[in-house]
C-alpha cells in the first residue's frame, strides 16, 4: 500500500526537464522508490531523425531513402551522427608480425631494459624515482601531456591479448595509477583535474605494444572534461538536482542501453557514441574523485572493464581507447570512464577516423548502440 502522505510534490522544471517523485511503501517500512515522472526522450535522449535520398545501384537504381540520426549528448550537448549500416568488423588481422616488429624496434618497458631506459621522477616528488605496485611500474612520461604525467606499465609481459585482461592482471597498474594521483594531490595543491588513460595496440594510436596506462594530472581540464563539468553544473542550476542520478535512473527505466551495475559502478552504452563502433560509458555513482577510490571500488570497475574487453574480443575489435575523467573536489561531479573500440574499418587498413571526426569534431557510428546492447549485456552479466 502506498502511503500518499509521504509524497513530495515535485517542482516544475525548465525546458521539459524530467521530474522524479520520491514516495515510500508503507508495507515495506519506509523503502525509498524512484519513479520517473517525465519524458526521458525530451530530457536526456534528444535526437533529430533524418534521411538522405539517392538512386541506389544495389536496387536497380530505384529511389532509396537511407535514414540517420543526429543525437545530442545528454551531458555536454555535443552532437553525433548515428547510422544503421550493414557493417561488421573485419576479421582480426594476424598480429604476430606487429608484435615481433615491436620487439625488434626496441621496447623500453620489457625486463632488463626498463631500469636503464626509462626516466625517474624528481626526488622531491617521488623520492624512490618510480612507483612499484606488485608487477606494475609507474614512471614519468617523456611526453608532457600535463603538469604531472606518468606511465603505468602493467607487467613485464610484452603483449597481452584483448580478451586476456582479467581484473587481476590489470589491478597492479591501476593501483599504481591511483597511488601516483594521490601523491600528486598531496604534493601540489593547484592540481584539480585527474585522468587515467589507455591506448591499446597501434590501431588506437599507441606507439607501444607493451600494455601501459597514461596518468595525467593538472590545473587546466581537457576540453571534454570541461564540457562535462559545465554540463552537470548547468543541469543542477536548471533543475535543482544532480544530472548523474537522474540520468542513471532514466537509462535504467528506458532500458535500451543499460548494461548493468557492479558495486557502485553503472554501465551503459553511450547514447552518442564517440567512435565508429559504439562505445561504453561507466559512471561511479558515489564518487567524484579518483582520490576517493579504494581497492573495492577499483575491483568493481576492473571486473566491468574486463567483461567489456571480452566483448570487444568476440566482435573482432583489436584495439581500444579508455579514459577515466575525475576532479579533485566537486560534490556534483561523478568519476566516469569511456571505453571506445578502435579498428581498421576495411581490409585495406583505413582508419576509423576521417575528416568528420578529426576536423569537424563530430563523431559518427555505423551501428546504433541500442542494437548492440543485448549482446554486451549478455556477456557482461554472465
Amino acid at each position: 500500500m502506498i502511503n500518499f502522505s509521504t509524497i513530495n510534490a515535485p517542482k516544475a522544471h525548465k525546458d521539459g526537464a524530467a521530474l522524479w517523485v520520491d514516495f515510500t511503501i508503507a508495507k515495506s517500512g519506509l523503502k525509498k522508490v524512484r519513479k520517473f515522472n517525465g519524458d526521458p526522450m525530451n530530457t536526456f535522449f534528444k535526437r533529430i531523425k533524418s534521411k538522405t535520398r539517392l538512386l541506389n545501384p544495389l536496387k536497380d537504381f530505384s529511389m532509396d531513402e537511407i535514414p540517420f540520426e543526429i543525437r545530442y549528448d545528454p551531458l555536454t550537448g555535443e552532437t553525433g551522427r548515428v547510422f544503421d549500416l550493414p557493417y561488421k568488423p573485419p576479421d582480426r588481422l594476424d598480429i604476430e608480425e606487429t608484435i615481433q616488429r615491436s620487439r625488434d624496434t626496441f621496447c623500453p618497458f620489457c625486463p632488463g631494459k626498463l631500469e636503464k631506459s626509462t626516466p625517474l621522477f624528481p626526488k622531491d616528488f617521488i623520492p624512490e624515482g618510480r612507483i612499484r605496485e606488485g608487477q606494475a611500474t609507474l614512471i614519468p612520461n617523456l611526453i608532457p601531456f600535463d603538469r604531472y604525467a606518468g606511465v603505468s606499465i602493467l607487467s613485464g609481459e610484452h603483449y597481452i591479448g584483448i580478451e586476456d585482461f582479467t581484473p587481476e592482471r590489470m589491478r597492479d597498474a591501476f593501483s599504481a595509477a591511483l597511488l601516483f594521483i594521490k601523491r600528486v594531490v598531496g604534493f601540489d595543491p593547484e592540481v584539480k583535474f585527474l585522468y587515467i588513460n589507455w591506448n591499446y595496440m597501434p590501431q588506437s594510436g599507441s606507439s607501444m605494444v607493451h600494455p601501459h596506462l597514461q596518468v595525467n594530472c593538472g590545473d587546466v581540464p581537457t576540453n571534454h572534461l570541461r564540457m562535462q563539468i559545465e554540463g552537470c553544473k548547468r543541469y543542477l542550476n536548471e533543475n535543482g538536482r544532480s544530472f548523474w542520478q537522474d540520468f542513471m535512473n532514466a537509462e535504467k527505466e528506458y532500458a535500451e542501453r543499460y548494461i548493468g551495475e557492479i558495486g557502485s559502478t553503472f554501465w551503459t552504452m553511450s547514447y552518442v557514441p564517440q567512435t565508429f563502433w559504439p562505445d561504453i560509458w561507466c559512471i561511479f555513482s558515489e564518487h567524484y574523485s579518483l582520490t576517493q577510490l579504494g581497492m573495492e571500488e577499483l575491483g568493481n570497475f576492473l571486473q566491468g572493464l574486463s567483461r567489456v574487453l571480452h566483448y570487444f574480443g568476440q566482435e573482432n575489435i583489436p584495439a581500444f581507447n579508455m579514459s577515466i575523467f575525475s576532479v579533485k573536489e566537486d560534490d556534483d561531479f561523478r568519476i566516469n570512464a569511456r571505453i571506445s573500440p578502435r579498428l581498421l574499418t576495411r581490409a585495406i587498413g583505413n582508419s576509423d577516423r576521417a575528416y568528420f571526426q578529426t576536423l569537424h569534431k563530430e563523431p559518427c557510428t555505423v551501428r546504433p548502440p541500442e542494437s548492440l546492447c543485448e549482446k554486451v549485456r549478455e556477456i557482461f552479466n554472465k
